[in-house]
């Protein structure tokens, strides 16, 4: 493959490469791809690749800042959506944005595998750059919903979606597992471990919510009061 020209073509061959990883990420999963593999679908020398992502961890923390960007702005329109044909419940918040983050699996494998092999090799500038764009995005989510759900004041509203990112990658763990402990896991008396990942956290959530709206939220009983009259 000819040598990117100029910014325009250098930017669309990165959202190319992305967009190749994101593929085999699905088919094959983090663990399994290398950076070898990548280049020759890419069409591109491993020099040439490695001139866009330094590293595999960097390409796979900017496809994950890539699907954190989508779905935020996913569970944003759900969430408006919802608002729109009346006022939310903690029901139809946790089917909002539990719907926005299961529409992309691969991002909860992403965000789990971040946690556990991602953020011991890649360097202090890139993991700063990844967490500030992280905590804009909560920043902007969490006013979001606490204008559209005003149970919960802004500062609520983003511990909800912090504990949020680590239920995904708590339940990303809970409901992946081996074939091998798929099959323990359908032994008599052991139902409790049979768990999807959508339906999980939807649930998840709507508990989530409804433990914050007291805890942190001093509007929550006259607002509560409000809406019984």
């Amino acid at each position: 493959m000819k040598r990117a020209g100029g910014e325009a073509e250098k930017l669309e061959r990165r959202k190319g490469i992305l967009a190749l990883a994101d593929r085999l990420c699905r088919e094959q999963g983090y663990e399994e791809i290398r950076m070898t593999d990548l280049a020759r679908e890419a069409g591109l020398a491993k020099g040439t690749l490695y001139l866009y992502f330094p590293s595999k961890e960097s390409l796979f923390l900017a496809l994950s800042a890539e699907k954190l960007n989508a779905v935020f702005a996913e569970i944003e329109q759900n969430l408006k959506a919802a608002a729109a044909k009346g006022r939310l419940s903690a029901d139809l918040v946790a089917r909002a944005v539990a719907g926005g983050i299961s529409k992309d699996l691969c991002l909860p494998h992403l965000l789990s595998d971040l946690h556990t092999e991602l953020e011991k090799r890649i360097p202090y500038k890139e993991a700063l750059e990844f967490k500030q764009s992280l905590a804009a995005y909560i920043e902007k989510a969490g006013a979001e919903l606490s204008r559209l759900y005003p149970i919960l004041t802004p500062q609520a509203a983003k511990k909800f979606f912090l504990y949020l990112y680590s239920q995904i990658v708590g339940l990303s763990h809970l409901t992946d597992i081996s074939p091998f402990m798929k099959k323990i896991g359908s032994e008599p008396g052991l139902e409790i471990f049979r768990l999807g990942f959508a339906e999980s956290l939807e649930e998840s959530v709507r508990i989530l919510l409804k433990g914050l709206e007291p805890a942190l939220s001093p509007r929550a009983g006259a607002l509560n009061s409000a809406y019984q009259e």
